[in-house]
């Protein structure tokens, strides 16, 4: 039987990047089950140096295949790369060059795509090149990979109304909330489904000594995603004996004495900070339409997973009791929300989700699993 090949397509992450979101254990968990997978990371020039993007480390290695975990990692770095500017005048400028960045050649892209049984065109940018993958490969099923709404990170507008003009190229919309359908209606809602997301049990194991001093509290936020800084300046000075670590948000900020700001670090180095921590955090800024986070973000289901108890915005929280909502800017409100999750820590029941490798069943199958259509309970 021939293995069959998948490829991840990413515009902002690589495989091999400490960085993690939920495309990575989704496509180690799909090597691991025996497919053949390779993962192209787009979206990366010269550019990329002035925004301090998390794979500048491989600027040497980029362009070139290199195998890890099994998986065929490539990092196409062009000459330019189009972005949103935020500005009306030159988004109609940049608007220009997305079409001739998609028509960029790559012998080496054009190869994978053209051996691949399934495309994974993870949200956003990369959906820029569905036209080129069904040019090359007029078999393979072409899947899109919701993690977020495009207008919540902030995509250029090109990129939705290509997206929207090539949704017939598109197999099926994977979500990872259903709160996300309404932004993906031209899909057709036979091709919306959702697939949320998975742990690995494996990555829990062995976690590791508690990197707080003794008898000290801690609270943590991982991730980069929307952070918003203001939350601790406002909540930290009201609980000066705990301490509060940042994993990874990108940039420095000026904090209270009680905040310790962690550049980002490898997965499996940030769980003890989790394990050990009294509350976990999810300190959002708020965006258009970023409702769907109460069911998509994966620092929470981390959390959740741990048996921690979270502190996150009122639009993250959801109906899972153990996380307490505030309102963005309101401090009074922030406060109260990160004093009640204090309050709760230590009795909180762990909560279990599907493997990592059911996830990507899912993803590769979904009409397999009444459980991925939208209106299943």
């Amino acid at each position: 039987m021939t293995t069959e090949r998948i490829v991840f397509l990413s515009a902002y992450h690589d495989y091999r990047t400490a960085k993690r979101a939920s495309i990575h254990p989704l496509a180690n968990a799909l090597a691991q089950s025996g497919y053949d997978v390779s993962f192209i990371s787009t979206r990366f020039s010269h550019l990329s140096k002035r925004k301090g993007d998390s794979r500048l480390f491989l600027w040497d290695r980029a362009n070139r295949i290199e195998t890890v975990d099994g998986i065929r990692c490539y990092l196409w770095r062009t000459a330019f790369h189009p972005f949103a500017t935020g500005s009306p005048i030159t988004d109609k400028v940049m608007e220009l060059l997305f079409p001739l960045y998609a028509a960029l050649p790559n012998r080496d892209v054009d190869r994978l795509f053209a051996e691949a049984d399934y495309v994974v065109v993870e949200a956003s940018v990369a959906a820029i090149l569905l036209r080129r993958i069904r040019r090359l490969n007029a078999r393979a099923q072409i899947i899109y990979y919701a993690t977020d709404r495009l207008d919540t990170v902030g995509a250029h507008p090109f990129v939705r109304r290509r997206l929207v003009k090539d949704a017939g190229l598109i197999e099926h919309v994977s979500l990872r909330s259903s709160l996300m359908a309404d932004d993906f209606a031209w899909a057709g809602p036979q091709r919306l489904r959702r697939i949320g997301f998975g742990i690995e049990p494996s990555d829990f194991t062995n976690i590791g000594r508690s990197p707080y001093p003794d008898g000290v509290r801690a609270a943590v936020s991982v991730g980069s995603m929307l952070f918003d800084p203001s939350f601790f300046r406002e909540v930290a000075p009201a609980f000066p004996d705990v301490q509060f670590h940042v994993i990874g948000c990108g940039h420095q900020f000026e904090a209270p004495a009680n905040v310790t700001i962690h550049d980002e670090m490898p997965f499996r180095a940030t769980l003890p900070f989790v394990q050990h921590a009294a509350v976990g955090l999810a300190p959002y800024k708020f965006a258009p339409g970023v409702e769907y986070l109460s069911e998509s973000s994966l620092k929470l289901a981390q959390y959740e997973y741990l048996g921690l108890p979270a502190a996150c915005p009122d639009f993250a929280a959801g109906t899972v009791s153990s996380r307490f909502g505030y309102r963005v800017g309101d401090t009074g409100s922030m406060r109260a929300a990160f004093g009640a999750a204090l309050s709760r820590s230590g009795t909180v029941a762990p909560r279990r989700f599907p493997t990592w490798a059911e996830i990507g069943q899912r993803l590769l199958h979904p009409e397999a699993y009444a459980d991925t259509r939208l209106n299943a309970a």
